[in-house]
């Protein structure tokens, strides 16, 4: 699968404001998330951040007794990530394409990973991350709509393009992949503006 040019273009703005979309992640720490999803997890077990960004979340994983291997495809970020965790395992490559075995991790966190895929890749891609899990939870947000990779200016990044779902549309992606026990919840963003709502779901693999 290519990689959509709106999508290259998002990574860029990543690159070039790294340190200053850390910066501005600091106010917005998922602890509760983070604490519910390593309540599915086994102590030590690997955990895949796909589209870790800065290492914001995945430090608090870390924290939680997980072991998280940060992916994600824009450079700049993945070096803020090394500043923070130098020793912690972070590789670059695009989320249809992570060069892990099958059934390699013991969860999944994708934390606004899908907002700058086209909509029509959400499920393959979903599907490809689900195959490197061989048992634990799944937590993954987006920003709630039905945009499909739209122009948007944001105060730190300039302009990106992002996609959205819906509180439905999410809990099908994950009850059509065999996803258990999924909670679905919609929120204001915490950090830009509370009239911009997110969905945040969390599931478990069950093998």
């Amino acid at each position: 699968m290519e990689i959509d040019e709106r999508t290259r273009l998002s990574v860029a703005a990543y690159d070039e404001h790294a340190r200053a979309y850390q910066e501005s992640l600091r106010l917005r720490r998922p602890v509760a998330d983070v604490r519910r999803f390593a309540a599915f997890a086994r102590r030590g077990d690997l955990v895949l951040d796909a589209g870790c960004g800065p290492a914001n979340d995945l430090r608090l994983l870390r924290d939680t007794g997980v072991h998280p291997v940060g992916v994600d495809l824009a450079l700049g970020a993945l070096q803020e990530a090394r500043m923070l965790l130098p020793r912690h395992p972070l590789v670059q490559a695009p989320l249809n394409d992570l060069p892990f075995r099958p059934r390699s991790f013991g969860g999944l966190w994708l934390s606004g990973a899908f907002n700058h895929l086209p909509r029509g890749s959400w499920r393959e891609v979903f599907a490809a991350l689900l195959s490197l899990l061989d048992t634990g939870p799944v937590y993954f947000s987006c920003l709630r709509g039905v945009r499909d990779l739209a122009p948007v200016t944001d105060p730190v990044l300039g302009e990106i393009y992002t996609s959205e779902a819906t509180e439905q549309e999410v809990e099908a992606l994950f009850s059509s992949h065999g996803v258990e026990d999924v909670t679905v919840d919609v929120r204001p963003d915490p950090i830009l503006d509370r009239r911009r709502m997110w969905v945040v779901a969390l599931g478990r693999v069950v093998r």
